[in-house]
């Protein structure tokens, strides 16, 4: 089984999409890695809880893990503020009520993008006194945290219908 697929089994199956659960963000503006670069790292680690991704970042040798996993960190300690000191947000801004309830190991990585950033364009000397164009790239990322949505409650199994008559 590949890397990727061992992510894609731990990740979260339930999305907490209520209008009014909270939401934690942080963002890196006009971080020093091309957009392509970073999303091959951040797709490994979206939708993880967020104990599982700090793992995961640590050990991966990619530059992007190391900026990403600054995002991740800011967005934790962003959490832990927000929760002590009462002023949680959901996902459009809005102030919620106090919730003592939600808990920094119980967030998951709800979305992660990368966008991309500003481009400098640059020339370089090539031969016979030509100019070469390239640019240097630059992305942002951002990361939000949701808590885990409730586990739903276990169905009832039905008892055993009645099997029918059946045709002699």
């Amino acid at each position: 089984m590949t890397k990727m697929g061992l992510v894609r089994n731990r990740q979260v199956k339930r999305k907490n999409s209520a209008e009014d659960a909270a939401e934690f963000r942080a963002i890196h503006w006009n971080a020093k890695i091309s957009p392509k670069k970073a999303r091959l790292v951040v797709d490994q680690v979206r939708g993880l809880p967020v104990s599982e991704a700090l793992d995961i970042l640590k050990f991966d040798r990619h530059r992007g893990a190391y900026l990403i996993d600054k995002v991740l960190k800011s967005a934790i300690a962003n959490a832990d503020q927000a929760i002590t000191n009462g002023k949680v947000r959901s996902g459009e801004g809005d102030l919620l009520a106090p919730q003592p309830d939600v808990d920094v190991d119980d967030l998951y990585i709800h979305d992660a993008r990368i966008d991309d950033g500003p481009r400098l364009k640059r020339w370089k000397p090539r031969a016979r006194g030509q100019a070469y164009p390239y640019q240097k790239y630059y992305a942002h990322i951002t990361i939000r945290l949701r808590p885990r949505p409730p586990a739903p409650a276990p169905k009832k199994k039905q008892a055993a219908a009645a099997a029918p008559a059946g045709k002699k």
